[in-house]
């Protein structure tokens, strides 16, 4: 079914005001339109996907210039402060930002390919605010993606099966990911057959306690840092406050409500569950400690009428990539199971 008069009018001023944004002339639709972002524009549409989800908003998404590099964060690798008896001969030594053991980026490309049926854009055309709504769709698929492989991506595949792998996990390597190969998993902890990780048990009565165990594998100088967030998946958060409820009652909880999505405080820590963050999970880390990092020339979008299909076809790619910044201000346990 061919697009309405009134459908045909708001596409036509969509892929109008899309060419203007991207300073170009557009072309007969149905040839599709190509556009490369600036680094100012790449930006610009990296700010409005992630303000489609509140954890995007809460870590670092960087513009870098190339494929593969240093680390873009910093923090202090270690303790500053020391004293050095220079008339022995003895050099300063200043503590480096990042640590040198640490691994640099790499980043992969990406297709966040949508398309919408003439149908839809027929039912939203008598809104005045069709294009808004369209690309409100757009951002939002992709900022849930770019959460999700951060979470479960395990590797980068030449050609992605989304069938084989519903969770993404062959998009890219993920923060999970990074922190299970860290230093052989010298701070991730899984539960296994042979030692069960449970909550309530005797070894890990709640979540105050697991999460207590978890800074402990930290390094000392990172243990009392003011910033450390833990996050915690939602069947362990749920179990926890059912537990609470039937031992408090209507009592006051001690849990105090910080702001917005970090909820509750758990072993001393602010404590949140982020979109798509894995069930049996727990991730200690600082908020600035994770970052997406995006190629900022390599932002690329396509827009093309496809009649054949009855639809409209929106073709998204950049190259990017997942950093933990400092490995050893993070810590993983995962496999965690309820008693």
């Amino acid at each position: 079914m061919p697009l309405s008069t009134q459908g045909r009018a708001v596409l036509d001023e969509t892929f109008t005001n899309t060419a203007l944004a991207f300073n170009v002339t557009p072309r007969d639709p149905s040839a599709g339109n190509h556009y490369s972002a600036t680094p100012t524009e790449a930006q610009t549409i990296y700010e409005k996907v992630v303000e489609h989800d509140d954890f995007l908003g809460m870590i670092n998404v960087i513009p870098v210039s190339e494929l593969k590099g240093e680390k873009v964060g910093m923090s202090l690798n270690g303790r500053a402060a020391r004293r050095t008896n220079t008339d022995n001969g003895n050099e300063r030594k200043p503590s480096h930002l990042v640590s040198l053991a640490a691994k640099g980026y790499e980043l992969f490309p990406t297709e966040f390919d949508v398309a919408i049926k003439y149908a839809k854009i027929d039912a939203w055309s008598k809104f005045k605010d069709f294009l808004a709504r369209y690309m409100k769709l757009v951002r939002a698929c992709i900022a849930d993606d770019m959460v999700q492989i951060g979470w479960t991506g395990t590797h980068s595949a030449t050609q992605s099966d989304i069938e084989a792998y519903p969770l993404l996990q062959d998009m890219n390597k993920g923060w999970f990911q990074i922190m299970r190969e860290f230093n052989s998993g010298s701070q991730y902890m899984i539960g296994t057959e042979e030692i069960p990780l449970v909550l309530g048990s005797a070894s890990i009565k709640n979540l105050d306690v697991l999460i207590h165990q978890g800074i402990q594998m930290l390094p000392k100088h990172y243990q009392k840092r003011k910033d450390l967030v833990a996050l915690v998946g939602a069947d362990l958060l749920s179990s926890q406050e059912e537990t609470y409820f039937e031992v408090n009652g209507n009592t006051p909880t001690e849990k105090a409500v910080l702001a917005n999505r970090i909820t509750k405080a758990y072993g001393n820590l602010p404590t949140m569950s982020p979109s798509f963050f894995p069930d049996g999970a727990v991730f200690i880390t600082t908020l600035e400690n994770l970052s997406i990092y995006f190629q900022d020339t390599s932002v690329r979008r396509t827009q093309k009428d496809k009649p054949e299909l009855n639809e409209v076809q929106e073709f998204n790619s950049v190259n990017q990539g997942y950093i933990v910044e400092d490995e050893e201000l993070a810590v993983l346990i995962e496999n965690i199971t309820l008693a």
